[in-house]
């Protein structure tokens, strides 16, 4: 049996803890609490207020211009939103990881494969969601992180590949003059 108010209060004490750290700059240590906290909820499964718990992470860490640790929240919140079915929030998480990884100042090549991991997974909701626009959109961008920085030009071909199958149900994309060069160019380069 789950002692409620013994568990409230502890989570109480792990968010107060990583308050008072962010406040201090201790950005690792603030974020080891908030996962400390969210393996007590995981433990007594209170799904909810794990959503909640990495929610107000994302949100206290983004405010902290805490950009690494704001995106983990993310990913953690919409794996959590994906497993509930919530396809549409989830993939809005992915992309709020996305962009928070991507607003980190120094970034090294596991960081940029994390950031392609991320738009991949939104690329595949939007595409289960209907939204081939945006999927094409998703696709391009992540065919040039390929590119330019993870060095990985057969993911950057499979990308675009991908994107111009979409093409065919929204002919007219803004991107679809780029997304033919930009393969001719890595299909020419790769042969």
């Amino acid at each position: 049996m789950i002692d409620e108010e013994k568990l409230r209060r502890s989570i109480e004490e792990h968010l107060e803890n990583a308050e008072e750290y962010i406040r201090q700059g201790e950005r690792h240590r603030a974020f080891i609490e908030f996962e400390n906290a969210a393996a007590k909820l995981e433990a007594a499964d209170k799904k909810d207020q794990l959503e909640q718990l990495w929610s107000h992470a994302a949100t206290g860490f983004t405010a902290a211009e805490a950009p690494f640790q704001a995106g983990t929240s993310y990913l953690h919140l919409a794996d959590l939103e994906s497993a509930a079915g919530r396809q549409t929030d989830a993939r809005d998480s992915y992309l709020a990881a996305a962009n928070a990884y991507f607003a980190v100042r120094d970034k090294n090549q596991e960081l940029w494969t994390s950031i392609t991991q991320t738009v991949e997974k939104a690329i595949e909701l939007s595409i289960a969601l209907d939204d081939p626009s945006l999927a094409i959109e998703l696709l391009y961008k992540n065919a040039t992180i390929h590119y330019r920085e993870t060095g990985y030009r057969f993911d950057a071909i499979n990308c675009l590949e991908r994107a111009q199958d979409l093409l065919t149900k929204v002919p007219n994309h803004p991107l679809a003059p780029e997304i033919k060069e930009r393969l001719q160019e890595l299909v020419d380069y790769e042969s």
